[in-house]
């Protein structure tokens, strides 16, 4: 099981459209994912009630109002029920074969994230007993 967290940006225009499709493509997984949407901005508390998926507003902040990042990773990793965690930009549409991608990286300690179509990680080169991984293709 996976939990996917992330913090939208306020739903409103054609960013609600792109955000809504890809969180009902992160619900339509199977198995389906834990998900957690943070922060205050506009929609995003109707947003997580419209999928059924956990809301926390609370996220540290700077000065100027500016979510933490160390804030964000703290709380997603506290609050997921979940051996897997994986910070996921709202605007990602994930496809069927995702999870049993995930479930090919083997376990261990290192983090990744996907973001604008991307896979980052600690660990650069992993393989499985059917050989190695290419990132490009996860």
């Amino acid at each position: 099981m996976i939990t996917l967290f992330t913090i939208p940006k306020a739903f409103k225009g054609h960013t609600a459209l792109v955000q809504r499709n890809a969180i009902r493509s992160w619900t339509q997984l199977s198995p389906r994912p834990e998900i957690i949407l943070f922060g205050t901005d506009e929609g995003t508390e109707d947003a997580a009630r419209e999928f059924g998926v956990r809301h926390v507003a609370e996220v540290g902040r700077n000065e100027l109002g500016t979510p933490l990042v160390s804030s964000l990773f703290e709380s997603g990793e506290r609050l997921s029920t979940t051996a897997t965690l994986c910070y996921i930009n709202a605007d990602i549409i994930l496809l069927g074969d995702f999870i049993s991608a995930v479930n090919r990286i083997p376990k261990g300690r290192f983090s990744w994230q996907v973001g604008d179509g991307m896979w980052t990680s600690r660990q650069r080169s992993c393989s499985t007993p059917d050989g190695p991984i290419d990132s490009n293709s996860l």
